[in-house]
């Protein structure tokens, strides 16, 4: 298995649509606009081939759990729901090997489309292919 982020990022959303009961928006990639609350597959910080052998990909994939700027204990939430599904099935319905939830940074204020204010938090996947 080597690295493709299509698969991974279709995976993503179906299980995270499903484990949030379709209540929050899923995108696969960072979208032109987003409406809180909302779950924001991200584009990969790293990409390491052949880390721990021939094949053996290592991939940083950020996903992005948003809210409004006072709701940051709903983005906590939702982000344990994230951790969760991963958890659940961490071969992300059998695209990679193992992923799991490494580590959660990067909590930003931003102004959204129409001056609406968004609060995020990145949860880092480390992912093996």
């Amino acid at each position: 298995m080597s690295w493709a982020r299509a698969p991974v990022a279709a995976a993503l959303v179906d299980m995270l649509e499903a484990a949030t009961a379709g209540i929050v928006a899923v995108h696969p990639r960072p979208p032109e606009t987003l409406n809180p609350p909302a779950i924001v597959v991200g584009r990969t910080v790293t990409e390491l081939y052949g880390v721990a052998g021939l094949a053996v990909d290592e991939v940083t994939l950020p996903v992005l759990v948003v809210g409004g700027l006072e709701q940051e204990d709903d983005i906590d939430a939702l982000a344990a729901v994230v951790r969760q599904a991963v958890e659940a099935d961490s071969t992300l319905k059998g695209n990679v090997v193992v992923a799991w939830a490494n580590e959660a940074r990067g909590w930003r204020n931003e102004t959204g489309a129409g001056g609406i204010q968004l609060l995020h938090k990145q949860l880092i996947l480390t992912i093996h292919m």
